[in-house]
């Protein structure tokens, strides 16, 4: 896909973009071709370049919080769920909103820039 013409309305792009009955898939598509991100401006989607659009830039963290309410900012997901008897597909049920809460854990994938 052309990304000069994706922002521009009525193009064979926008179109596969916002029009499309698959338009989510061209949208995920387009993303890891060309990066950046899509921002729902009213009833259509509009891209956008984000700094640090490719994951190689971005190291994935992730948020826990207990039932105490402590936080833990987290590098190793595997690491964790080890120490803590977690179960790696229930947290990421977790984190996709198809579960409340692990163990009293909830979770949420955050990115730090990579200096």
């Amino acid at each position: 896909m052309n990304k000069d013409m994706v922002n521009i309305r009525n193009t064979r792009e926008w179109i596969k973009i916002n029009d499309n009955s698959k338009s989510y898939l061209h949208r995920e598509k387009f993303i890891a071709e060309h990066g950046g991100e899509f921002i729902k401006n009213g009833s259509s989607w509009v891209w956008q370049i984000i700094h640090s659009s490719s994951k190689e830039d971005r190291k994935p963290l992730y948020e826990f919080k207990d039932k105490n309410g402590v936080t833990y900012l987290v590098d190793n997901l595997m690491k964790f769920c080890r120490q803590n008897d977690l179960n790696k597909s229930a947290i990421y049920k977790v984190m996709n909103g198809e579960r409340s809460h692990h163990k009293g854990f909830v979770c949420k994938r955050v990115y730090q820039q990579q200096s």
